[in-house]
């Protein structure tokens, strides 16, 4: 899951995950977590955060008022000019916010699931080789799942800064972000994310469900379940 230039998942980790001895891994945590990082470390994610956003606003609400919002969340030269790197995280969670306080929450939640939607099409589209592609979907959707949940956690920073994320497999799989950065309620952005991400790769209807936990410090978990 990023924004640079490196692709989520190459052939050579797909076909790794797929080669033997892979498929008799039990249903144990999947910790791939590192180090935690300094707390006094900035965070940052990706542009999709906010160029999809801007997007998602602009077809909802129109030019005028999504640029309205924008400057009222103190970015409007993000509006002006949609970043194309890594951002602070701090003025897009204060955009989000201020999304989701100037709006009404239908709207709110719409906005924010169609914005992680089309980030998940920009990364299926650009950052998931054909080739992968096609080897997942040809993998049992358990196996593949696995695969993707390797993607993400490795491209976490994209999406959840430094905090910490740890991944699980298992049906239904969980994606966990401790002190996510630009977390709001309900999470819809990353919701839409997942949701798209895991649907384009297994080809299967996805549902993702959010919780908000406490584990010593704030926990989102992400719980992704498929038709078998």
């Amino acid at each position: 899951m990023s924004d640079a230039t490196s692709p989520v998942l190459s052939g050579a980790a797909a076909e790794q995950l797929a080669g033997p001895g892979f498929s008799d891994m039990g249903e144990e945590a999947l910790e791939l977590s590192m180090d935690a990082p300094s707390p006094h470390a900035v965070h940052k994610v990706g542009p999709n955060a906010v160029i999809q956003t801007r997007l998602a606003l602009i077809d909802i609400c129109g030019a005028k008022r999504a640029r309205a919002l924008f400057a009222h969340a103190g970015v409007i030269d993000w509006f002006d000019l949609p970043p194309d790197s890594m951002v602070p995280a701090e003025p897009v969670n204060r955009l989000n916010m201020t999304l989701f306080q100037q709006l009404d929450r239908p709207v709110f939640e719409m906005l924010m699931a169609d914005a992680g939607t089309r980030t998940g099409h920009y990364i299926l589209d650009n950052r998931i080789p054909r080739p992968v592609r096609k080897l997942l979907e040809n993998l049992p959707a358990w196996l593949a799942a696995r695969a993707l949940l390797k993607a993400i956690r490795a491209h976490a920073w994209t999406f959840a800064g430094n905090a910490r994320v740890t991944v699980k497999p298992g049906h239904p799989a969980t994606i966990e972000i401790r002190a996510n950065p630009i977390s709001v309620p309900g999470c819809p952005w990353h919701r839409g994310v997942f949701e798209m991400l895991f649907s384009g790769v297994l080809g299967k209807p996805v549902r993702v469900d959010h919780l908000t936990a406490f584990d010593g410090q704030p926990c989102d978990r992400f719980m992704v379940r498929w038709n078998h």
